[in-house]
């Protein structure tokens, strides 16, 4: 089992594009891919399911970026991501896609196959929601790779139990295959392959190549990742059990524990996103620019209309709305955002966040402890849930990020651990049945005031928790209902582009529109 981390599953990652599961999650494939084939690629081959939401959402959601920049060796926040069909160019790279019926279990699945002049392999992977992924075939060989640990792929002449009984004394989790001549052996494990290891397996009699496959995810599992607790409950008791009643401080250890490193190094790396965060929302506020979008500039406008007494007042809202559509905006210009814990959902906790910290004058630390709060009650639901649309619809995203927003304000106004639990679980009640249907398949509308949304529902749940209203279902119980009810939405309501506002006539006449414009600028090209 994946154990949730909260710097990769949750608050990340650091990325440019629309979507962290379409996006991000891609480019991390791709560079999975790329080291495959040793990073010489020439042509590559994406099957995808007509069942899944690939088919629809496959250029305008960037999936096609996302796979390309990481065949290109790029990482998720590269600017060259902006101008990837340019790079492929001068790559000699070229990416063919066919959509088809092949049963894929996941809606999110990669089927590649990769070749240059002197080799052809194959790769399926899923993404599996905020960024984050599985590999679960090399060459037809079933594994489970989720880019949190080092990996090498052996190819063998049949497979001679001291080749296995190397890597299992080494420490290695193996998969393996026997397919008479030529064989293949997946190898992962916590720590890098060192040269006395690689040596003993590269002379190996059996052994006729092999390639390390990199991380790709920020915190890495290692021997000792191990979480303290997996559930509201659990954590209950564990902080009990150490006497700690901040949420933030919960955080720290389970994020300590879950990457073998210190606390102030989780610290240390959050305060990285809490800078990162508030670059974007700066750039959305000065105003971004990029032609295929829906939305314009319009965070300056709301700011504008509240400082010139032309609006109602919502208090932290008023600060919260402006910053929440500023990285909505940074994010649909390309710019670099943190998802948080999905792209598509990447305005709603960061921007409250911030936002509430700005009004109350408090520190940078304050503001990545606010981060890590809404970030292990987002690792509890990831544990029992999903952060995927197309899995559970937004209820997955921006309600989940809601549920997060309400744990946060709590602890950030000193209350403690239960009653951040409390928000989260009226939160989360009230954003059952959230559906996922972009206008034009971009990720804007309705996502901007989902996101939105989001900070009220967060900001007001925590409120009453403050309060001392009552919850009345337990958080645990209400992340189990929820992921119920995701999961018998309509698959056109999950982020096909096939239901609810996706198909409504002013949708079909945006994406006409911004189709159009596409091709007339490729024709310039």
């Amino acid at each position: 089992m994946n154990i949730p981390s909260i710097l990769n599953d949750v608050i990340g990652p650091v990325m440019r594009g629309p979507s962290s599961s379409h996006s991000a999650a891609a480019v991390r494939i791709g560079k999975i891919g790329r080291e495959l084939m040793g990073s010489e690629l020439k042509k590559v081959t994406v099957r995808f399911d007509i069942n899944g939401s690939l088919p629809t959402t496959w250029i305008s959601q960037g999936s096609d970026m996302g796979l390309a920049g990481g065949l290109l060796g790029f990482d998720p926040d590269d600017e060259r991501l902006v101008r990837y069909k340019l790079e492929m160019q001068k790559a000699n790279l070229e990416v063919n896609c066919i959509a088809g019926d092949f049963a894929d279990p996941h809606p999110n699945t990669y089927n590649l196959t990769l070749k240059n002049d002197q080799e052809e392999h194959t790769l399926v992977a899923i993404s599996t929601g905020g960024g984050m992924i599985e590999v679960t075939k090399i060459d037809g060989l079933p594994v489970s790779f989720y880019g949190d640990c080092h990996a090498l792929i052996i190819w063998t002449t049949g497979t001679p139990s001291s080749l296995l009984d190397l890597l299992h004394h080494a420490g290695c989790k193996v998969f393996s295959s026997d397919s008479g001549e030529e064989s293949l052996v997946f190898a992962t494990r916590l720590t890098v392959f060192d040269a006395d290891l690689l040596e003993n397996i590269v002379h190996h009699r059996a052994v006729t190549g092999t390639r390390p496959i990199s991380p790709v995810l920020p915190i890495l599992t290692t021997s000792e990742s191990m979480v303290p607790f997996t559930t509201g409950l659990e954590m209950e008791n564990y902080g009990t059990k150490k006497g700690i009643s901040d949420l933030a401080d919960l955080a720290l250890h389970y994020e300590a524990s879950r990457g073998g490193i210190a606390q102030d190094e989780v610290l240390r790396k959050t305060l990285h996103l809490v800078d990162v965060i508030e670059k974007s929302i700066l750039q959305g506020l000065q105003g971004t620019h990029f032609k295929d979008r829906i939305l314009g500039f319009q965070s300056g406008k709301y700011a504008a209309k509240v400082r010139g007494g032309k609006m109602l007042n919502l208090g932290v809202l008023d600060q919260a709305i402006p910053y929440v559509t500023a990285l909505m905006e940074n994010k649909s210009a390309m710019g670099v955002i943190v998802a948080a814990p999905t792209a598509g959902s990447c305005g709603g906790l960061p921007g409250t966040v911030m936002a509430v910290a700005d009004m109350m004058n408090l520190d940078r630390e304050a503001k990545a402890r606010g981060l890590l709060a809404a970030g292990v009650i987002g690792a509890l639901i990831a544990t029992k849930s999903t952060f995927s649309a197309e899995i559970c619809g937004c209820q997955a995203e921006c309600g989940v990020a809601s549920g997060m927003i309400a744990a946060a304000m709590v602890s950030m106004m000193g209350g403690d651990y239960r009653s951040s639990l409390s928000a989260a679980s009226m939160a989360l009640q009230n954003i059952f049945g959230m559906v996922c249907d972009p206008v034009a398949s971009r990720v804007e509308v309705p996502c901007l005031g989902k996101n939105i949304l989001a900070a009220s529902n967060g900001a007001s749940c925590a409120n009453l928790a403050l309060a001392g209203y009552d919850h009345v279902v337990p958080f645990d119980e209400v992340v189990e209902a929820m992921d119920k009810v995701g999961r018998a939405l309509p698959h056109e309501l999950r982020c096909t582009a096939l239901g609810g506002l996706s198909v409504t006539p002013a949708s079909k006449k945006i994406e006409k529109k911004l189709l159009s414009e596409q091709a007339a600028d490729n024709y310039k090209k």
